[in-house]
């Protein structure tokens, strides 16, 4: 005899996911500008790991909500699709807003030129 019920599967571990995600994410980001951070031109405490920490907060920060939503479909845990389906939603129109975009077309206009003579410059575009 099974179950129709097929909100809990993998429920345990989906939450254990949330949880590391919800904290690492942060933490490894307050490590890395621990030991990244440094003051009027001084040399960081350790320059290497700060950068090793940053790319480990990246990859669990976007990652693990993937991973997470990957495993829910996997699971069929309705639940779970639905919260890491939103987080990972959210995540791409944050990135979406974030991110640089084209302002129009390659070429620019180049900037005025200043070609009045030096005691005529005030008030000449350019110069």
């Amino acid at each position: 005899m099974t179950s129709d019920s097929t909100g809990r599967r993998g429920g345990a571990k989906l939450a254990l996911l949330g949880i590391i995600w919800f904290t690492g994410t942060p933490l490894l980001g307050v490590l890395a500008f621990t030991f990244g951070f440094s003051l009027m031109g001084g040399t960081p405490k350790n320059a290497q790991l700060a950068a090793v920490l940053a790319v480990a907060a990246l990859v669990l920060g976007f990652g693990a909500p993937v991973v997470g939503l990957l495993a829910a479909l996997a699971a069929r845990n309705r639940s779970g699709v639905w919260v890491y389906g939103m987080i990972v939603t959210a995540i791409g129109i944050l990135a979406v807003a974030v991110l640089p975009r084209s302002d129009g077309p390659a070429y620019r206009e180049d900037p005025p030129v200043c070609t009045a003579p030096p005691d005529r410059a005030v008030g000449v575009p350019g110069c």
